[in-house]
């Protein structure tokens, strides 16, 4: 699961570039709905993810935040990850295999 906003949680669903780069970087979205739905913490925590990826923008969530998830997700792995690799289309493409390696 990808989350890109807090307050209210936003996800990344299926038919975005987000969900394309997801697939290319070895993960399997959870979130079976289009574009950027609204999401509430109990529907991540009854989906359980084994990963919860947190973006740097354009919510840029911080190690507080991985404390609060973990709190409510202890057997999930839970990142903060450069959104620009993930949602930036570009010349950035160009870093992102070896970045989602580092993952």
């Amino acid at each position: 699961m990808y989350l890109i906003w807090k307050d209210p949680l936003i996800a990344v669903g299926t038919n975005t570039f987000i969900d394309s780069m997801l697939e290319k970087a070895g993960f399997k979205n959870l979130i079976n709905q289009f574009r950027y739905p609204e999401i509430d913490l109990e529907e991540i925590v009854k989906l359980n993810p084994d990963y919860l990826l947190l973006s740097s923008e354009p919510y840029p969530f911080k190690e507080l935040h991985i404390s609060f998830f973990k709190e409510r997700l202890p057997k999930t792995k839970i990142r903060i990850v450069d959104g620009e690799m993930f949602s930036w289309y570009g010349s950035r493409l160009v870093l992102a295999g070896k970045y989602f390696s580092t993952l």
